[in-house]
């Protein structure tokens, strides 16, 4: 191994040659080649919360609204449910149901927990921000994405119900199929049924019949490497003529698709889906949809030249400076790093990786040495980023000793965002340099493929 080196040289001689490799650092996937064709894509995967009303207080004592996974069975009568009854699932399947924990973390429901906050108070009847911010995620969507057409259809198999009034009424969706058009419009659609049920009738309870509906229509989806986040269209939407009570004024009026509606009519629940003018209106603007998949598409081959022959120009400087015997030269094993997709854990988001091995000789009679430093960009995916001090690493190898010393450990926080040593040498030498990298991103840091370029300078004095 390399003996540490604790104190960085104050003085350097002149600089003789400076030489910089660069490697794109990705964090859960590489971005997308600049070209694309229609490819399957498997693992998709949907996270929704409908709205905040599926995740708030009822008027009721007692009662809430809620998402469990999977299909609801019968339970015989509007009522509110027990634990007994086994209807509530946190997870089944390819379905799982969430919640947004305090400090942006993420935590699993249960029937302990449905009713609360993700602080653990309990959720209100009133107001935007005592609700559980309970959410779907089904997983494991298979199908086609375009990022070329900027198309993509994903089916997922699996059901979740939504839950109102603990019970007194309850509809599930299942198989849900999100169609995106070259237009940047998109449908989520699913089979829904449930229980016909009357605020009116308490005694109103029958079984529906499964029928095809739109769960949400989207505008401006960009069909890209990684997937979407989108909110989809409610605000000014219209209800079906059926519906003669939608209140179409104020900054919350609209409604969910319009056979998503009329569907509703059927379950009893149908004035929690558009505006009726009541307190809960601004709880029932539909919520962000998050969509993500990793779409790595082949690049396309440039059309064969046909020329038979090309000239190029060729220059070069001879310098008056007399050479020195030897050379120095390093070569760097490769391109890119993955780190891979990262764990959540209380100071943020952790992954780890390796720098590709570094090969350097330096052959020079008279040599005065040589160093390694390394530098890396901002984390970006899309509009989202953070910053380059999240990643740090503990330089190691093996190389002439004495003569060949790993640079300090920078831990994430201190950084890459600013030059740090690899290693330095303070004569003819050679060595064979590796690191471990370390990644801490912040705890906020939005869901999506963040990539990142490290830079890697050699000097030779």
């Amino acid at each position: 191994m390399f003996a540490r080196r604790w104190a960085t040289p104050t003085t350097r001689k002149t600089l003789a040659a400076a030489t910089v490799a660069g490697l794109a650092l990705t964090l859960g996937a590489l971005a997308a080649p600049a070209q694309a064709a229609e490819q399957n894509v498997s693992d998709v995967t949907l996270s929704w919360g409908l709205n905040l009303e599926s995740g708030a207080g009822a008027f009721q004592p007692g009662a809430c609204n809620f998402i469990s996974a999977g299909k609801a069975g019968n339970s015989g009568a509007s009522r509110a449910w027990t634990e007994g009854d086994g209807f509530y699932k946190q997870a089944e399947g390819n379905v799982a149901i969430v919640k947004d924990g305090p400090d942006g973390s993420t935590i699993n429901t249960s029937w302990a927990n449905k009713c609360q906050t993700g602080a653990g108070g309990p959720v209100a009847a009133v107001g935007l921000d005592k609700v559980s911010n309970n959410k779907v995620v089904l997983s494991k969507g298979t199908g086609t994405v375009d990022t070329a057409a900027k198309t993509a259809n994903i089916k997922w198999t699996g059901s979740f119900t939504s839950v109102f009034y603990s019970g007194l009424t309850y509809w599930s969706a299942t198989n849900p199929e999100l169609t995106v058009k070259a237009d940047g419009t998109a449908t989520l659609t699913a089979t829904a049924s449930g229980y016909g049920a009357s605020m009116d009738d308490p005694d109103a309870w029958e079984a529906l019949a499964p029928q095809k509906i739109t769960l949400a229509n989207l505008k401006g989806v960009e069909v890209d490497s990684d997937g979407f986040i989108q909110a989809p269209e409610y605000k000014e939407v219209t209800t079906p003529s059926s519906v003669t009570n939608q209140i179409t004024t104020g900054a919350n009026w609209g409604a969910f698709p319009q056979d998503f509606i009329e569907f509703q009519g059927k379950t009893g629940a149908q004035p929690y889906w558009y505006s009726s003018g009541g307190g809960a209106d601004p709880r029932k603007v539909a919520t962000d949809l998050a969509v993500n998949w990793d779409a790595k598409p082949p690049v396309v081959a440039p059309p064969a030249d046909t020329d038979t022959e090309k000239s190029v120009d060729v220059a070069v400087k001879v310098p008056t400076k007399t050479v020195t015997p030897g050379a120095f030269s390093w070569t760097l094993g490769g391109s890119s790093i993955s780190l891979g997709n990262a764990e959540q854990n209380a100071a943020g988001f952790s992954a780890s990786g390796a720098l590709p091995e570094i090969t350097v000789t330096d052959s020079r009679e008279n040599s005065t040495g040589w160093s390694l430093t390394g530098k890396s960009s901002a984390f970006e995916s899309g509009s989202n980023s953070f910053t380059a001090s999240a990643l740090g690493w503990v330089p190691g190898g093996s190389g002439t000793t004495g003569v060949v010393n790993a640079g300090d450990t920078v831990t994430p926080g201190t950084g890459l965002a600013e030059a740090r040593n690899l290693v330095t040498s303070t004569g003819k030498s050679t060595a064979t340099v590796e690191a471990v990298l370390n990644l801490i991103a912040p705890a906020g840091t939005p869901a999506g493929n963040y990539t990142s370029r490290l830079t890697i300078t050699a000097i030779s004095d």
